[in-house]
């Protein structure tokens, strides 16, 4: 009996769903909002409780902050990036809001998005 709970134990860390996504377009705004969209090449891995967002170069690393319906919400540490991941059954979307250093916050939807 100790060796199976220990066994289950040692499989459990290991066992937590991660998803690699690929996004090749970016909006400033809501969806839909008649913003351009430009090319841009984004990556971001998702895991249950944080995320790595690698766009232009740089890198982020976000913790998970909370869920509402199909939603997950992520932030940096310091909240200087939040991104909500929008799960709706067809194509992923995810919502990025960077603030400023001057504190404005922008908008930006990342579209054509696909598992990598």
């Amino acid at each position: 009996m100790k060796r199976l709970i220990l066994a289950s134990l040692i499989v459990l860390p290991f066992a937590s769903s991660a998803t690699t996504f690929s996004c090749k377009a970016i909006q400033e705004g809501q969806i839909d909002s008649g913003s351009q969209k430009s090319s841009v090449e984004t990556r971001l891995d998702v895991q249950d409780k944080s995320m790595k967002v690698s766009m232009g170069g740089k890198t982020w690393r976000l913790g998970f902050i909370g869920e509402k319906s199909i939603a997950k919400m992520y932030a940096t540490p310091d909240g200087g990036i939040a991104v909500t991941y929008i799960d709706n059954g067809s194509e992923p979307v995810f919502v990025m809001r960077p603030t400023n250093n001057d504190g404005q916050t922008a908008i930006y939807t990342l579209s054509l998005c696909s598992e990598a």
